[in-house]
């Protein structure tokens, strides 16, 4: 065990709080990384101690930014739900890593359809009136790509929403044109034909392209045709 996991075990143990979050700031990215997937793993595996530990990390982000390493790790709604309450501080929602990812650009690009974030993401917006969450919807990464556009431009299983999702998806992609009054859409384009190079069949499919369509605000002829 890593012993910077090792110290913050102790600390736990006894509820040195404060030393917890003084030694974090003392740690490198990626031993602070270690530390807050510690957090997390451990909360998911002993439910009793979830908002305990939730606190400890949301006490640890209060006072230092998400370390930039952390942000690759936001994958599914899980570890976004524990992050949350510390997510609100230091602009969290809006640190990027090295390739201009933010926290929703990792959570939109890798969601399956077994956990969809859309509908969570769009409730977390209606309900905290959270700006920093706003701020991260309108971002760009490297590829010149949204969070929205990076779903779009990576789904490669190429399935259709359940309703409230689809909903909630939309709502997202008009929050973001409204604060984005252009898109970068030769950066979309291009993402979407490195999507159709890396499918089997070569083919984006309908539903894929309606929902290309309805981010850049075009027919779906007009992408079709782009994309022969």
């Amino acid at each position: 065990m890593d012993a910077c996991i090792t110290r913050l075990s102790q600390q736990l143990q006894q509820h040195q709080l404060q030393s917890v979050v003084d030694d974090f700031a003392k740690l490198t990215s990626q031993q602070q990384t270690l530390q807050l997937l510690h957090l997390y793993q451990s909360a998911q595996r002993m439910d009793v101690k979830y908002s305990y530990l939730q606190n400890v990390a949301t006490r640890i982000l209060t006072h230092q930014p998400l370390p930039q390493l952390l942000i690759k790790q936001f994958n599914d709604t899980d570890i976004l739900s524990f992050f949350t309450p510390g997510l609100k501080f230091n602009n969290g929602f809006a640190l990027l890593d090295e390739a201009n990812n933010n926290v929703i650009h990792t959570l939109f690009s890798h969601c399956n359809i077994a956990k969809l974030p859309f509908n969570y993401v769009r409730s977390l917006m209606l309900f905290e009136s959270n700006e920093n969450l706003l701020l991260a919807l309108t971002q760009q990464n490297n590829q010149g790509l949204t969070p929205v556009a990076s779903y779009i431009t990576c789904n490669q299983y190429q399935q259709s929403l359940p309703k409230h999702e689809f909903s909630a998806l939309l709502a997202l992609m008009e929050a973001e044109l409204k604060q984005n009054k252009t898109i970068n859409t030769a950066a979309f384009l291009k993402a979407l034909l490195t999507l159709q190079s890396t499918l089997a069949d070569k083919t984006i499919n309908e539903y894929t392209i309606l929902l290309a369509s309805a981010y850049l605000g075009c027919k779906t002829e007009q992408i079709e045709n782009y994309l022969t």
